[in-house]
């Protein structure tokens, strides 16, 4: 890895004070010194004496990453350099800028001399990283004590932003004055070198999961300091009502800025997921790429989970772990709203930070709590412990409940030549869990595996077709590490359907040596483009294909999906849905549930289980969520019982998402009250959304919600 090269330019006209430069740069010198390797992680050049010409020359010799200019500022005159006999000249603030422009390269700028601050605010469209000036006159010694105390912070792999903070402590430890003098910035200068009337305010929405500790008393404090200069949205006080939907929408459109706090609860928020997900969407609409998400981690060190992770791993992030912590949080994400980044991006930068965390251990289960169909990991004997309720389940959880009949079939289906499995069910059934377990039984079977997810396909590609069938293709390319060859294939005089035809027969299947099980989960998200007809085409061409060509027999489909296509597709016989192995999930039976419930060692009793039941009929989730919160002593099965349609009780970050998702689409809600009213659902399409969303079933020949707790939240909540 290269040395990062910091060139310091030292000026002392001979008709100016003079000033212990040399010592400066003895302490910056020193203080890199001090760090292990330190000589080998950084090259310091020295220029003295430096004049415009060799200011220039200085920047284009040694490209560096770091400049430091040490000595006298005069303000709007510019900074005071030598000229050739040794006297004072001053360099232009524009002429210093425009020069800095055309030198990518330079990350930090510490400008070390009075009244720099206007250099420093000149240079903010010149350099995208760090900037340090003094709003006034600044003493020989606060001079060099900052200095060294702030290439202590970099020597050592602080951010620029902790680095500034260690120099201002050194200052206050040595009772030096500064009152303050000192700012640091990327592309703005900080509060302290300019009046906050200058300041650029920047629209800012905060994403948090309510009610837990420490991410709602953290967004408190931040949301007071961000709202010293920036406007500030925080769903906290707004209640659910029929705005309420519009008003998060409308307010991340029209953010600059979604900062999101992530903790180990908030990670497995469905709210907190959905909102950084349209901040993404939001973003890749806008012209300015707005708004920009700034993740906080909260204490959290693992990895993110997907999708979470397709979101968020790209870009930079803060890391918070106590309220020692706060104070320089604000300042980093002030930074990163005028325009800079987060701190932490380097690869060993977050290999540091990311650590696994032990998980809580449950009470242990009695001994009758060997449920046939619960299996425990093979990797362990000891008692399970507790996991939560959200996201998909690994193959081998010990709280996995295997549809027995369900589950054998799709595992022996995938080990087969040649097929087409469709797992069908209301969100969050388990779906994604046994499509999971479908890919490792493909993949022990010898097969390579390719996973789409359309729900991380945009809205532009969604509503054209020639983007999504190219993404679609270069996604397959990608995942099998082929060459792409898609815009060769888009260079020819053919529809979409048969370009990508062409490109899984001709380019993918003719070059991978193993058979290919290409999982697709969410692809109900096809229902509502525009060519949704063409694509289901074409994937039941690819099944087709099969009985004419043996190549198309190493290409096995698997699909998931939440809403029934039927009365969305226009040739049934057109349909990927209705051939080779259809398999559809249930809510668990009562059974079932009990068999959960010994798995957790049982924290409700025999009455308990039974109103647990009666209130969500077997819902996959929610009866895993209540477990979970009682079984780890979160919340007593009186309290869950007693706040369960509370939007701030145990499920009301589920029962908000939903809520949110229903509000805008007024014939789901006149379609749900004509469920609560009558018990039917006159519109059949309509029936079906409410049934992929989860939220009603039909029994019989009647139309019902899903479960009791629906019910009871969503006839308050909805306006019919």
């Amino acid at each position: 890895m290269a040395a990062t090269k910091i060139l310091i330019l030292a000026a002392n006209p001979r008709d100016t004070t003079p000033l212990r430069l040399k010592q400066e740069v003895r302490d910056i010198e020193e203080a890199l010194r001090r760090v292990p390797d330190g000589r080998e992680k950084f090259e310091v050049v020295k220029e003295d004496a430096v004049t415009l010409k060799g200011l220039r020359q200085a920047l284009l010799e040694h490209d560096p990453q770091i400049v430091h200019f040490a000595g006298h500022g005069k303000g709007g005159d510019g900074l005071v350099l030598e000229d050739e006999e040794g006297s004072s000249q001053l360099a232009d603030t524009k002429g210093i800028a425009r020069l800095f422009g055309l030198f990518p390269t330079v990350k930090c700028v510490v400008l070390n001399a009075c009244y720099s601050k206007v250099q420093a605010e000149a240079l903010l469209d010149s350099v995208s990283g760090c900037l340090i000036g003094m709003q006034r006159t600044v003493g020989d010694d606060a001079a060099r004590k900052f200095a060294e105390a702030f290439y202590d912070g970099v020597g050592y792999g602080k951010s620029f932003e902790v680095a500034f903070q260690l120099g201002l402590c050194a200052l206050d430890l040595e009772r030096l004055p500064h009152e303050p003098v000192m700012t640091w910035g990327r592309r703005h200068v900080h509060e302290e070198a300019v009046p906050a009337s200058k300041l650029s305010a920047a629209k800012v929405f905060v994403s948090y999961k309510r009610n837990v500790k420490p991410d709602e008393p953290l967004v408190k404090e931040l949301v007071t300091a961000l709202r010293e200069h920036h406007e500030v949205f925080l769903d906290q006080q707004m209640s659910v009502g029929t705005r309420w939907r519009e008003q998060i929408e409308l307010q991340i459109k029209q953010a600059d800025a979604v900062v999101v706090l992530l903790s180990g609860r908030s990670v497995q928020s469905e709210m907190v997921e959905l909102e950084v997900s349209l901040a993404q969407e939001a973003a890749a609409a806008s012209s300015d790429s707005k708004p920009m998400i700034l993740p906080v981690r909260v204490g959290y060190r693992e990895p993110f989970q997907y999708p979470l992770n397709v979101y968020l791993d790209p870009i930079n992030w803060a890391f918070w772990d106590g309220e020692q912590d706060t104070v320089r949080l604000v300042a980093e994400l002030e930074v990163a709203l005028a325009g800079g980044q987060l701190p932490v991006e380097t690869a060993q930068a977050k290999e540091a930070l990311l650590e696994p965390q032990m998980r809580e251990k449950l009470p242990p289960p009695k001994s009758s709590a060997q449920p046939q169909q619960l299996k425990k990991s093979k990797k362990s004997t000891a008692s399970p412990v507790l996991e939560q309720p959200e996201g998909t389940m690994d193959p081998e959880s010990a709280f996995y409940v295997a549809r027995d009949q369900i589950d054998s079939v799709a595992l022996e289906t995938i080990a087969e030549p040649g097929v087409t499995v469709t797992i069908k069910g209301p969100r969050q059934m388990g779906k994604s869990s046994l499509l999971l377990r479908t890919m490792a039984a493909a993949a022990a079977a010898g097969k390579e595996v390719v996973f789409l997810d359309f729900q991380l396909f945009d809205q532009a590609a969604l509503q054209d077709a020639d983007t999504f069938y190219r993404q679609f293709c270069y996604c397959l390319t990608d995942e099998l590490d082929l060459e792409d060859e898609v815009e060769q294939y888009w260079a020819r005089p053919l529809g979409n359907t048969q370009r990508c035809t062409r490109y899984m027969g001709r380019h993918i299947l003719k070059q991978v040596t193993t058979p290919i099980v290409l999982a697709m989960d969410e692809v109900e998200r096809m229902f509502d483009t525009p060519f949704r007809n063409d694509f289901f085409s074409m994937l039941r061409s690819w099944h087709n294909q099969r009985a004419m060509k043996s190549l198309w027999k190493q290409l096995d489909l698997a699909l998931v999906t939440s809403t029934e296509p039927y009365q969305l597709i226009a040739d049934l016989n057109q349909s990927p849905f209705n051939v080779g192995q259809v398999l559809r999930l249930e809510d668990f039976s009562p059974e079932q549930v009990g068999a959960l419930n010994e798995a957790h060692g049982e924290p409700f009793g025999v009455s308990e289980l039974q109103k647990l039941i009666g209130l969500l009929n077997g819902h996959p989730y929610l009866t895993r969520r209540a477990l979970y919160l009682v079984a780890s002593g979160r919340m007593a099965a009186a309290e869950l019982f007693s706040t369960a349609a509370d939007e701030r009780g145990p499920f009301g970050d589920h029962l908000r998402y939903h809520l949110f998702r229903m509000y805008d689409q007024r014939s789901l809600v006149a379609g749900f009250m004509e469920v609560l009213k009558r018990q039917d659902c006159t519109d059949e399409r309509v029936f079906f959304r409410l049934n992929g969303a989860g939220i009603v079933r039909r029994v019989g020949n009647q139309v019902v919600p899903r479960c009791q707790l629906y019910a009871e939240f969503f006839g308050e909540h909805l306006d019919g």
